[in-house]
């Protein structure tokens, strides 16, 4: 998965997300290419399409560290992301 060195100088970046099917519940991985470097987590919850009121984790070495809408995470090419949508009985 190794960037151009367009991309690199542009500051573009590949990553992965999990995605599941709600219907079906079937999880699959999509790449997707973004703006690279340090990022408002809502700006990237709105660069991978995620709802702004899910849950998004960054996945490194198996273990997931959840990013409040507060921080800012320092996207690179290789990140690995997963949303949780809100919901469930109330």
């Amino acid at each position: 998965m190794e960037a151009t060195a367009e991309a690199k100088k542009a500051g573009v970046v590949t990553v992965t997300m999990g995605v599941t099917d709600p219907e079906t519940g079937e999880s699959q991985t999509v790449e997707a290419t973004i703006a690279g470097g340090p990022t408002p987590v809502p700006d990237l919850k709105a660069a991978l399409q995620i709802a702004p009121d899910s849950s998004v984790w960054v996945v490194k070495n198996g273990k997931k560290k959840p990013l409040a809408d507060h921080e800012q995470h320092n996207v690179k090419t290789g990140d690995h992301f997963e949303a949780i949508s809100k919901g469930g009985v109330s």
